[in-house]
């Protein structure tokens, strides 16, 4: 049996997990530009920051040798620089290189192929059908694979043996192109465009069962959902408790069961101070820096 945590609050303070306590960690942060509006301050750089705060939780909750998956892709705005006009942004080797500063090592790397569907985003046609600017669409994001120094400890024959790949999941798994269509699913009019095919993935390549894994920025749990499938338990944070109905709706045991009901996960929702309903981490960061602005 496993156990699942969905902490409501700020990921900047994981008190919930001890030091050097989990096997690994799966997240996809929120897109940085998702709720943008004309004349709005573009905080990029506090979008790093706040990453970065969230990455040293990550780094101090997890193992010797623990594993961090994280998923993030470029952006195009036109709030980043003063001429309004549209560029390209680095997100994701800027928030890579963040998770380095703190102490992270490259051990992998994978392209996730979201696949050409008119169900994610429309074209940027910029100057269409003219020269000489326009943009190519987002179709790939970077799955970046890093790990926290040091040795594992061992695992038992057992575990090993319960934990391993069949060859084909292993020659599937092992191309460093992942195609994995980004539809998009709705819970009660949220959004979930992280497919549990990438997590599971991360957890099968990364875990052995019975380990824990952790999202600090979980949204609708994707991540739990997937490692209560795989056997593992987990810890994971959202800000926004008004998304605990989806949440819940979610981790319904009809979709996460194994098969019985011993093997059944358990679910815990812990509230905390912090929590900010209906704003994204990214908003709380926004919206603290205005107000030391003010001050």
């Amino acid at each position: 049996m496993t156990h699942h945590d969905v902490v409501f609050g700020d990921s900047r303070d994981m008190r919930e997990v001890d030091d050097e306590s989990v096997e690994l960690a799966v997240t996809s942060p929120p897109y940085v530009t998702t709720k943008m509006e004309e004349g709005q301050d573009f905080q990029y750089t506090n979008h790093l920051e706040l990453c970065e705060e969230v990455f040293e939780e990550v780094y101090r909750a997890l193992i010797p040798d623990g594993r961090f998956v994280l998923n993030v892709g470029d952006i195009y705005t036109k709030y980043l620089h003063d001429d309004e006009k549209l560029h390209k942004v680095p997100l994701a080797i800027d928030t890579f290189q963040r998770a380095r500063e703190v102490g992270f090592r490259q051990f992998d790397q994978i392209i996730w192929d979201k696949g050409f569907t008119r169900n994610f985003g429309g074209p940027l046609l910029g100057t269409y059908p003219y020269p000489p600017s326009m943009f190519f669409n987002n179709y790939y994001e970077y799955v970046f694979v890093l790990r926290k120094p040091g040795e594992r400890p061992a695992k038992t024959r057992e575990q090993r043996d319960r934990s391993k790949l069949d060859k084909s999941t292993w020659q599937e798994y092992m191309q460093n192109w992942w195609r994995i269509e980004s539809t998009t699913e709705r819970f009660d009019g949220h959004h979930a465009v992280f497919p549990i095919e990438l997590p599971k993935r991360a957890i099968e390549l990364y875990s052995f069962e019975n380990d824990t894994v952790i999202d600090p920025f979980a949204g609708s749990c994707t991540t739990a959902l997937a490692a209560a499938r795989a056997g593992r338990s987990s810890v994971c944070y959202e800000i926004d408790d008004e998304l605990e109905e989806v949440v819940g709706a979610r981790l319904n045991p009809d979709q996460t069961t194994l098969g019985d009901v011993e093997s059944s996960p358990t679910y815990e929702f812990i509230h905390r101070e912090d929590v900010h309903p209906g704003m994204s981490q990214m908003s709380v960061e926004e919206s603290e820096t205005q107000e030391l602005e003010q001050d």
